[in-house]
């Protein structure tokens, strides 16, 4: 039996990425998943190619940045499942910029955020919108689900994805991501404190991960491999999704039922700092 058996969990940010690989894991150990991204997928990719994951799994359409569909999104879930016992805050993100007072257009299309020809005004929506997008949004959903998990019977599970750039040595290239994801933290410690007994609330901040993403838009051309990049790494290698997915089910799955308020790092040991200049370069390139 799995260790999450008749677990009814919300993933966010399922439609590639390290998402897909926490929702991958989490069905593994025998949770039900339900993920969401902002356009519509007929499936988290990847479970159709398993009938017992396909039964136990659906893709919904929730924007984040839109607190009415968060509120609508977890109202439908509990009702379909009657219950949510874990959430894990995965969507967001954002690129490197090479100067924070600046954001080129490139930059700010790549991340997604609203446009605008003037550009102080596209250098401070690129800003709030990492904020939104890394924060906010993140306490949005951990607090419509808690207003589900505190009706119900025994301690549900809210796993922040945080970020290495969180680190308090301070995140160049990363100016705003850095200090939501930094944020966080101190809000994951907070809510574990306030919420408690009805829900555990832990974060994992990310170093590198091998994601279709990070391929594009992190190791740079002369290097597609990424044997320069990850030489300032003491594994000398990126992490996998499935890695973030399986320390998801050990948060959730009954043996670390008193660990609360903790910010777990995934990194391979990296030194605060030391892969800013590299994860720039793909950018710089571009420009």
């Amino acid at each position: 039996m799995g260790s999450l058996d008749g677990k009814i969990a919300i993933v966010t940010g399922t439609s590639r990425g390290v998402g897909v690989g926490i929702a991958h894991e989490l069905l593994r150990a025998g949770a039900t998943v339900v993920g969401c991204s902002r356009k519509p997928l007929d499936t988290i990719p990847g479970t159709d190619e398993h009938p017992d994951w396909a039964d136990r799994s659906a893709q919904l359409v929730c924007d984040q940045g839109d607190h009415p569909a968060i509120d609508a999104m977890v109202q439908q879930v509990a009702d379909t499942y009657g219950r949510i016992d874990i959430l894990v805050n995965n969507a967001g993100g954002t690129v490197p910029a090479p100067h924070a007072e600046d954001i080129p257009e490139l930059v700010q299309k790549i991340q997604g955020a609203p446009r605008s020809d003037d550009d102080y005004e596209r250098t401070v929506l690129f800003h709030a919108f990492a904020i939104q997008m890394n924060l906010t949004s993140p306490l949005w959903f951990a607090i419509r689900v808690y207003r589900q998990m505190r009706r119900q019977d025994g301690t549900g599970c809210i796993i922040n994805i945080s970020s290495g750039a969180s680190h308090p040595a301070g995140s160049p290239t990363l100016v705003s991501y850095g200090a939501a994801k930094s944020g966080l933290n101190h809000l994951t410690r907070s809510l574990a404190e306030e919420w408690g007994p009805h829900a555990r609330v832990n974060a994992i901040a990310l170093g590198p991960h091998i994601t279709e993403n990070f391929r594009s838009f992190v190791l740079p051309n002369d290097d597609p491999t990424g044997a320069n990049y990850f030489a300032r790494i003491p594994l000398q290698r990126g992490g996998e999704p499935e890695e973030v997915g399986r320390t998801c089910v050990f948060l959730a799955g009954g043996g670390a039922d008193f660990i609360n308020g903790t910010t777990i790092e995934i990194d391979g040991g990296m030194m605060p700092g030391v892969l800013y200049e590299a994860g720039l370069k793909t950018i710089t390139d571009l420009l």
